[in-house]
Order: structure tokens, then C-alpha cells, then sequence
């Protein structure tokens, strides 16, 4: 019989052996945790830097673009993108996703593979918006990372709440949530740390935040900054206000209530906006336009009255006064001109009115800025129904001497007004203005009540004396008739 037979394969040739690695130089922290972890973060969410040494996985990750490492004894760092010049026990401390990293995908953020770093890592920045951004919701291994100082989320993909244990980091300095579709309400635990080192607040942009803005913030001794703009932040401002605030940003939000006089008293404040927070009303502070530090202020189409006060010092640090569209009335002060850092003035369509003081034109700031004072702008409709441009509540004649403020863009001037000032308002009734009144009144019904009874008494004397004379007269006669005649004949 014949044996059975059977294909065989060919000879394979013998696999060769993997290539060892090049030793990696001492002075190259390539082995430790921190870079391991960072590699298996960018695996993860499909990442890959544009450095070329990223590719090379015996170099170290501190030579990546958007990462940053920190010489053991503080030594300059390598250029950006260097492997070489690292030494041993280079800590990382940064990564900021900004252009120099390519992201594989869309997806949510393993914030587990971050916690290696979670001694060393000082800032983390995952980028702005794009096609190939993270979403989900905030991972909860973020509040373990104890070394963070700056915690940056600016992708619109991020959602639902706040994690309130973001309060516990004890380095955090800076927190910016830009992600625009967090929701819920601002977590109080995010400054109860009086120990803590909080100095910046950036919620803008998330339209569905809402809620308060916790008080407590406005207490803590390190807090400068707090933005949040263009989200359903409601409530009031508190009235007590410790925090050493520098900006206070909080344009086109719910807000009501009036500008605390406690605000303006800090002796940092620099940036005060209230813009379009339409629900805001009350009166502007006067500490607020006559602060040393203040840099801008910013109540356009917001309701808060009051005046302009006069100045009896210069405020040169303001640069923005706007408060158009806001219930501010009275007149310009003739001492405009204290405010003589502003290149952008803006009362047009308040309750302003008067006359405009010649010292407006000593601002030289407004000559290359911005200044309005007109009512309305430029329209076709204001061209064609009123046949002029511009209209205003000033009196005639407007000063020559600032033609940047009294004309408009297209150089036509601003229409004034003849008309006289409105009566002043009647002064608060005073103890002697009340006795005077009464006094008067006593006046007016004694005097003619006095006059009446002297008036009865002389008629009455008058009448008297015509009835008792007729009677004498009366008597005489007949007494007359009846002597004798020979009594009457003269002896």
C-alpha cells in the first residue's frame, strides 16, 4: 500500500528577533510613570503630538509640543520640542492641548489614565472647540488631581454639572469652564476653602447654567477674578463683599437688584461689567467712578440711575465708561475732564441732558477712541422722517472743541436741544420749614378773624351812638317846649 500523502508546507524562514532598544541616557526621564501614563492618555484618545520625537519612543515626553516639564532644580528648560538637555528627575507639570497636538477623534476624557500625574501635573488645558473634541461629562478623577493649579475646559461638548469636589483641590488657582452646555447651578464648594489658593472664575458662555452666584465667593480672601458671562446667573449681589476682587464680569445675565456700594470700596477692582443685565437698577455708586484702580465700567442697557458726580480728582486709569441705554440722568459735570485716561465714553440714549461742558474736549484719549452722546444713530429712517441724523437731550451750542464727540461717524452733527432745565425737585421738608407753615396758618385765620371782631366792635360803638343821640336830642327839645316864659326871656 501506499503510504498516504501529505502536503506539506514549506519551510518557513525563522522570524527574527525583535530589535532591543537603545539604552536610554541617564540624564532622560523616558522610563518614568509620568511619561508612561501621558502615552497611554494620547493611545487612548487617539492623539499624537507633531513633535518629531514623538514617534521615538526612547525620548522623553517633555520634549513634546504641548507639554511642558520642569528642570529638579529649576534650570531653564530645553527649547520647545528638544529631547536633549533634559536631566533626571524632570518633572511634568503641563499639557496643553493648542495646536500642537493632532486628536484622533471625538470621545469622552479617561481621566483615569491621569492620576500617575496626579502629584506633578500644575495645569491641564484640553483644548477649544472642533470636529475632533472631547464631550461627555466631566470625569471625577479631575478632583484627584492634588497638584493642580489651572484647570481649563473651553469645548463646547462638555456636559452636565460642576463637580462640587473641584472645591477640594488645594493648589487650584485658575478654573475656566467655557464648555457651554454645563448645567446646574454654581457649586458653593468651589470656594469654601478659606485655605485655599482660588484666584480666577471663568463660567462664560454656558447657557443653561443657572442659579446664584455663591456668596461665599465673594468672601474668599484670594479670590480676584469671577466671569460669567452670557449664562442664567440670577439673583442679586451680596452686599457684603471681602474678596479682593479685581474683575467682575457678568454680561447678559439674569441678574437684578442694584450695584452694592461694598463693590466699589475694594482696593483692586479694575473691571466692572454689567452689560445688558437689563434686571439690574438702583444707582451707580459714586466709589465706582472715582476708584483709583478702575479701568473700565461697563452698564449699557442695564437700569441703573444716578448721576455723574463732579470730581474734585483725576481718575486717570479709566479707559471704558459706557452707560448707554441705562437710566442715568442729571448733566455731564463741568470736571468731565477728571476722567482724563478715557478713550471710550458712551451716554447716549440715557436721561442725560444740559449743557456739555467745553473741558469734554480736554480728554485727549477721545480724539482717536470712541465718544457718543447722541440718542440714536445713523438710520434711513431718521434721514427720511426727520430729515436730520441724530438727536439729543444737550443744549445748544455744543462745544467746537470736540467734534469727535458732537458728530457723528459720518461727520454730521448731533441735533441739540433749546429747551430750558427742568425744575429742580423740591427739597426734603425740614422742622423749620413746618413751623414756618404753621405760623403762616396761624397768621391766616388770626389776622382775619382779628379784623372781623374789630370790624362787629366799631359797628356796634357806631351804632350805639346813633340811637342815644336822637333820644337826647328828643329830651332837650321837649324840655325846651315846657320852660316858662319867663324863665326862657333872658334877664
Amino acid at each position: 500500500m501506499f503510504a498516504p500523502f501529505v502536503l506539506s508546507s514549506p519551510p518557513t524562514a525563522p522570524t527574527p528577533a525583535a530589535p532591543t532598544p537603545a539604552p536610554m541616557p541617564a540624564d532622560v526621564p523616558a522610563a518614568n510613570e509620568a511619561c508612561k501614563a501621558l502615552r497611554s492618555f494620547y493611545d487612548a484618545i487617539g492623539a499624537k503630538d507633531k513633535s518629531p520625537s514623538f514617534a521615538d519612543t526612547s525620548s522623553t515626553c517633555c520634549a513634546f509640543l504641548d507639554v511642558r516639564c520642569t528642570q529638579p532644580d529649576g534650570s531653564p528648560s530645553p527649547p520647545l520640542g528638544q529631547k536633549e538637555g533634559w536631566k533626571a528627575g524632570a518633572t511634568l507639570t503641563k499639557i496643553k492641548f493648542r495646536g500642537g497636538t493632532e486628536l484622533g477623534g471625538s470621545g469622552t476624557l479617561p481621566g483615569a489614565l491621569l492620576l500617575p500625574l496626579a502629584g506633578t501635573l500644575e495645569y491641564l488645558d484640553l483644548g477649544k472647540d472642533g470636529d475632533r473634541s472631547f464631550s461627555g461629562t466631566l470625569p471625577a478623577e479631575l478632583t484627584q488631581l492634588t497638584a493642580l493649579q489651572k484647570l481649563s475646559l473651553t469645548t463646547g461638548k462638555f456636559s452636565g454639572t460642576i463637580p462640587h469636589q473641584l472645591g477640594r483641590l488645594p493648589a487650584l488657582e485658575k478654573l475656566t469652564l467655557l464648555s457651554k452646555r454645563l448645567s446646574g447651578t454654581v457649586p458653593g464648594e468651589l470656594c469654601h476653602r478659606s485655605d485655599g489658593s482660588l484666584r480666577k472664575l471663568y463660567l462664560d458662555d454656558n447657557v443653561k447654567l443657572s442659579g446664584t452666584l455663591p456668596p461665599e465667593c465673594f468672601l474668599l480672601p484670594t479670590l480676584e477674578e469671577i466671569s460669567a458671562k452670557k449664562t442664567r446667573i440670577s439673583g442679586t449681589l451680596p452686599s457684603k463683599i471681602t474678596a479682593p476682587l479685581r474683575l467682575l464680569i457678568l454680561e447678559e445675565v439674569s441678574l437684578s437688584g442694584s450695584v452694592p456700594e461694598e463693590l466699589c470700596k475694594g482696593e483692586k477692582l479694575e473691571e466692572l461689567v454689567l452689560r445688558r443685565a437689563n434686571r439690574v437698577s438702583g444707582t451707580l455708586p459714586t466709589e465706582c467712578l472715582s476708584h483709583d484702580t478702575i479701568t473700565k465700567i461697563d452698564l449699557k442697557r442695564t437700569k441703573v440711575g444716578g448721576t455723574i458726580p463732579s470730581l474734585d480728582k483725576a481718575v486717570p486709569k479709566l479707559k471704558t465708561l459706557d452707560l448707554s441705554n441705562s437710566d442715568v440722568s442729571g448733566t455731564l459735570p463741568a470736571s468731565v475732564d477728571m476722567f482724563s485716561g478715557l478713550e471710550y465714553l458712551a451716554v447716549d440714549r440715557t436721561k442725560l441732558y444740559g449743557i456739555v461742558p467745553e473741558s469734554l474736549g480736554d480728554i485727549r484719549g477721545l480724539k482717536n477712541g470712541t465718544c457718543t452722546l447722541q440718542n440714536a444713530y445713523d438710520s434711513v429712517f431718521i434721514s427720511i422722517v426727520s430729515k436730520t441724523c441724530c438727536y439729543s437731550n444737550f443744549w445748544c451750542p455744543l462745544p467746537s472743541n470736540a467734534p469727535y464727540c458732537t458728530e457723528t461717524s459720518s461727520g454730521e452733527a448731533i441735533v441739540c436741544s433749546v429747551m430750558s432745565p427742568p425744575p429742580p425737585p423740591p427739597s426734603a421738608p425740614s422742622f423749620a420749614s413746618d413751623t414756618a407753615v404753621v405760623v403762616l396758618l396761624i397768621c391766616a385765620i388770626a389776622i382775619p378773624a382779628a379784623a372781623w371782631l374789630l370790624y362787629t366792635l366799631c359797628k356796634r360803638v357806631a351804632i350805639t351812638s346813633t340811637v342815644v343821640v336822637p333820644k337826647m336830642t328828643e329830651l332837650d327839645s321837649a324840655a325846651v317846649e315846657h320852660v316858662p316864659e319867663e324863665e326862657a326871656r333872658p334877664t
